[in-house]
């Protein structure tokens, strides 16, 4: 686990394909309920589909928030968090959005 802004973080992979599949939110997607429903292939092999947009955007956030991030110094509280980028920001939201990053529960 990773600290980031005093909370534990993981990154999510089941919830990455689910978001990234080219039916997620349609009525066909809600009625499955299943995530890791994958198609057959015309010779019967599984063939899982991706958004391959969402997937890039979701990829290049999950870059930024693994090479950019610095250890904020505990001492200085909120006046820390003013010290990363805007970039680090958004790519940090949107995964926590998409719950992609998600808060690891210590007392578990």
């Amino acid at each position: 686990m990773v600290d980031i802004f005093g909370k534990s973080y993981f990154i999510n992979i089941d919830e990455i394909i689910k978001k990234c599949r080219p039916d997620y939110g349609t009525k066909d997607f809600d009625e499955t309920k299943n995530p890791q429903q994958v198609k057959k292939g015309e010779d019967g092999e599984s063939v899982l589909e991706l958004n391959v947009f969402k997937f890039e955007v979701f990829k290049a956030c999950i870059e930024r928030l693994l090479n950019e991030y610095e250890e904020v110094d505990e001492t200085l509280g909120a006046f820390a968090e003013k010290n990363t980028s805007i970039s680090f920001k958004m790519a940090f939201n949107t995964l926590l959005k998409y719950e992609i990053l998600s808060e690891y529960d210590n007392e578990q």
